[in-house]
């Protein structure tokens, strides 16, 4: 199937979902390689799954959404909480 083609199928799911936001198959990579940060999956694996040949390109996944915000809150209070402080006398 070419490109146009794929794009029209594609504009008529959107159509008999009745979503009337503008969504492109090229939102949908975005969405993917965001789902991709989210769960955790390694920018270096996500940069060669997503065929970039630059980081740079990558790291705009790692824009803030819920999950990834909650995920590092939770990921820095792990590392916090095995932190061990020694103070001197005790």
């Amino acid at each position: 199937m070419d490109r146009g083609g794929l794009q029209n199928s594609f504009q008529a799911i959107i159509r008999d979902c009745n979503i009337h936001k503008r969504i492109t198959i090229h939102n949908l990579r975005h969405c993917y390689g965001t789902h991709l940060v989210e769960v955790g999956v390694n920018l270096c694996a996500i940069q060669q799954q997503m065929g970039h040949e630059s980081p740079k390109t990558t790291v705009l996944y790692t824009q803030l959404t819920k999950p990834i915000e909650q995920n590092t809150t939770a990921l820095i209070n792990t590392m916090m909480n095995r932190l061990t402080i020694k103070v001197e006398g005790k």
